[in-house]
């Protein structure tokens, strides 16, 4: 392609740019990344990435169903032997199974495609090969995603602020305001209440750097470098009104506070409002994400929290703490006070039985019979159950974080999960791989919990796997070679990789 080298290293040319350039060039063909034994090849149609592939057999669409609690490990036996049966693609395999139809299908590779994209974001060093020779059929079917809403995604999870700020920095005196590309761009980007004060700043009237002061999110000076890379921004030397005094300190050194908003949340965006981010009503109070992942959570533990768990108080409280906890609760869940909130259908549902199941709960334990004698059935083992419970939610929320790239988020989760329920292989397995993958590697660590993790569970493919990957890093070559050939003959999914 004119202007833009068939190869290169990712220092010289970083991947959000990248992937800017091939959008604009319109690329249709093949975008190899490779970083030491590690290889991923995206198959581009006009512009956006519709297919993807990777040489790490933990990648497989059959993993990334299981990671994703759609098929169990029994289901992925099965796959992974059908596969290896018919020599075909794992795809297939889910369909011939009926473990999938082709709708479930199209979007877990649409889904593959993202997680791919999104971990290589992640890489500080690398090449980049391009290949226009092995473009797509016209008549192929792509698995297409908003390529802006991916960007930020990517930067939120894996570039520190410090990096994007040196990459704004040539522009941060000059006068920003929103350009021709504005208002399609914006709307596609994910919001918050620091993205919207952001976008409300780009009026021509702020520095880039005064406006940047707004982001006080992670997500909010992604979306700024979006913004800045697409061209949606214009830039000026003098403000379009100019207000002596409104800055006078614009260059003063003022430091960016991150807040307690953390990392991606596990749930799906909601969609943006009629209009788009750029005209959302600033005095709609959103739902903040703390309390989606809160609802999420509550959610996933109905069938096995107890009812003191459910209502987050100890056995022994008293009856008026209990009352003020569940009042509190059920204001918190109510659907008059959720009906406010620009929130997804399904969380909606989802806060609707949670609701339900915490006025259940305030009515055994409100009633001192009824409470004796849900004290007296729950017994010892409902102190394991509740521990459990607990454990489950945190690994779930740190499997999430650990399939978008986003590893050193996920052990805030994996490691407390491992402290509550040491035994099971699954939340050990999760939480070595963890260690392994984020920057900068710990594998001597990560391999203490892998090697726990097949002592629990000597026969998971993936745990092995993930273990002979550990045991190669630290030069333990023989073993290694031992622990991954185990993998393979249990299914690590090295041959049912979709493409």
């Amino acid at each position: 392609m004119e202007g833009l080298a068939e190869q290169g290293r990712l220092e010289d040319l970083p991947l959000p740019r990248l992937l800017l350039e091939l959008h604009r060039h319109g690329f249709g063909g093949t975008l190899t990344l490779s970083r030491d034994r590690v290889g991923k090849r995206f198959l581009f149609h006009e512009g956006v990435p519709v297919f993807a592939e990777s040489t790490l057999p933990s990648e497989s669409l059959g993993v990334q169903l299981m990671d994703q609690g759609m098929i169990s490990r029994e289901d992925y036996s099965k796959v992974v032997a059908y596969v290896q049966r018919h020599h075909c693609k794992e795809g297939k395999a889910l369909l011939d199974l009926g473990l999938l139809d082709a709708k479930g299908l199209f979007l877990a590779l649409k889904e593959q495609v993202r997680l791919r994209v999104v971990e290589c974001f992640g890489w500080p060093q690398g090449e980049f090969f391009l290949d226009p020779s092995t473009a797509p059929s016209a008549d192929a079917q792509p698995f297409r995603t908003d390529l802006h809403g991916l960007l930020q995604e990517a930067l939120e999870s894996h570039w520190s602020a410090d990096r994007i700020l040196r990459d704004l920095e040539p522009k941060m005196r000059l006068y920003a305001c929103a350009g021709p590309g504005f208002r399609r761009i914006a709307p596609r980007l994910r919001s918050d209440e620091a993205v919207q004060a952001l976008f409300e700043a780009f009026d021509g009237t702020r520095t880039l750097w005064k406006a940047v002061q707004l982001a006080k999110t992670p997500r909010a000076l992604a979306a700024a470098w979006v913004l800045d890379a697409c061209r949606a921004l214009e830039y000026r030397a003098e403000p379009l009104d100019p207000d002596p005094a409104g800055d006078a300190a614009g260059d003063a050194e003022v430091e960016i506070l991150f807040g307690a908003a953390g990392p991606p949340a596990a749930r799906p965006e909601r969609p943006a409002a009629a209009g788009g981010a750029a005209g959302a009503d600033p005095r709609r109070d959103p739902l903040s994400e703390a309390l989606v992942r809160e609802i999420a959570a509550k959610h996933a533990g109905l069938e096995t929290l107890d009812l003191y768990a459910l209502l987050g108080v100890p056995r022994d409280v008293e009856a008026a703490a209990l009352k003020r906890v569940y009042l509190k609760a059920a204001k918190t869940y109510h659907p008059d006070a959720l009906a406010r909130l620009e929130i997804d259908a399904e969380t909606r549902a989802q806060a609707s039985r949670v609701f339900a199941e915490i006025g259940k709960a305030w009515a055994v334990l409100s009633d001192p019979p009824q409470r004796a004698d849900y004290d007296a059935a729950l017994g010892a083992q409902g102190l394991d159950a509740n521990a459990l419970a607990v454990a489950e939610t945190l690994y779930r929320k740190g499997e999430v974080l650990l399939r978008q790239g986003n590893f050193k988020g996920a052990l805030e989760f994996l490691r407390p999960a491992v402290e509550a329920w040491p035994d099971e292989g699954a939340y050990q397995s999760a939480l070595g791989w963890a260690l392994y993958k984020k920057l900068p590697s710990e594998p001597g660590a990560a391999l203490e919990h892998l090697e726990q993790a097949a002592a629990l569970e000597p026969s998971d493919g993936v745990i092995l796997f993930r273990l002979g990957v550990v045991l190669r890093a630290l030069g333990q070559e023989a073993r290694a070679a031992e622990t991954l050939a185990l993998a393979r003959r249990h299914g690590d999914g090295r041959h049912g990789d979709v493409g």
